[in-house]
């Protein structure tokens, strides 16, 4: 885990990322905190060496004068062991000299919890992408988005995040959206399941469903010109099925309509067009007036400044 305040996935080291390798911004600061992790080596063993040395020191006489010289010498030992290592490097120091970083790629899951040291407590993170799990401090997790695809590019040997990026949705299921409520039943049943991944890869695809429904509904509200709408007046126009989402709105020739909401619940209400071209309903249960157009394929119903788009359902 990297403790920092800069942002924790630059996006202008990703392009250097993606070819497997550090850019040289990343090794510098990664070098800096190598050699901060090494100092508790080398204080260990500048500490085991007085250790040693003291028990050398003549303090009169003595039970087992044999002992002395034995846990000095082994004090020693143990100072060399923590030299070597300094010198040679833990395994971020080798991620560093070979400038080397994986890519992993599948859905994120983002958990925090407690941990209990001593008289310390602290709030752990984690991300876990394809299995695997990895402690980061709280700018990163914070940073990292709550669900979907992403590729995360870490060190091989130490495992550390050295930046992340979000990717495109995966295709959803056939009818995912027409029916979110067994995308919803699928996504618990896994998370109750205990597979990390497949409760991943299910929010994963509701961030997706979500993002498509955004895409779908989110338009302008500014009608578009004359040339570009169905020529029909819009009481012809606006007859059949539409549908955004799972919500399915149907208006009929006889002035009823039936809005199917999610789960399949239906709800009817009447419609009229006004002698000055906009829509009258009352599919929430009040009655409304509304601007609304076809174009093409597309019906948009406006209502202050906010805009929902309906696509002809087949």
């Amino acid at each position: 885990m990297i403790a920092s305040n800069i942002d924790p996935f630059p996006a202008a080291d990703l392009e250097t990322n993606r070819s497997g390798r550090l850019s040289d911004t990343q090794r510098t600061r990664l070098q800096g905190l190598a050699r901060e992790g090494r100092k508790d080596e080398f204080i260990g063993a500048v500490f085991c060496v007085g250790i040693a040395v003291l028990l050398l020191a003549p303090v009169g006489s003595s039970p087992n004068p044999w002992v002395r010289p034995l846990a000095s010498a082994a004090f020693v030992v143990v100072a060399i062991l923590l030299f070597r290592v300094g010198l040679s490097g833990d395994a971020m120091t080798q991620d560093m000299r070979s400038g080397r970083v994986e890519k992993l790629e599948g859905a994120i899951a983002k958990r925090s919890f407690d941990s209990d040291a001593g008289r310390t407590r602290r709030l752990v993170y984690y991300l876990d992408v394809d299995g695997q799990s990895f402690e980061v401090d709280s700018t990163a997790y914070n940073a990292a988005p709550e669900a979907g695809i992403v590729g995360l590019y870490v060190l091989p040997r130490s495992h550390v995040i050295v930046n992340m990026e979000r990717l495109p949705d995966r295709p959803l299921p056939a009818g995912a959206l027409a029916s979110p409520a067994e995308a919803i039943r699928a996504a618990v049943t896994a998370a109750r399941s205990g597979d990390s991944v497949a409760a991943a890869e299910a929010m994963a695809e509701m961030a997706a469903m979500k993002t498509a429904m955004h895409v779908d509904t989110a338009v302008t509200a500014t009608p578009p010109p004359p040339d570009q709408r169905d020529p029909r007046p819009l009481a012809e126009a606006i007859l059949g099925s539409w549908q955004t989402g799972p919500i399915t709105m149907s208006f009929l020739a006889d002035g009823t309509m039936l809005t199917t909401l999610p789960g399949g619940r239906q709800q009817r209400g009447s419609w009229s067009v006004s002698t000055d071209g906009r829509l009258q309903a009352n599919a929430t249960g009040r009655p409304q007036t509304l601007d609304a157009w076809v174009a093409g394929d597309m019906l948009t119903i406006s209502e202050e400044g906010r805009a929902l788009a309906y696509r002809r359902a087949a």
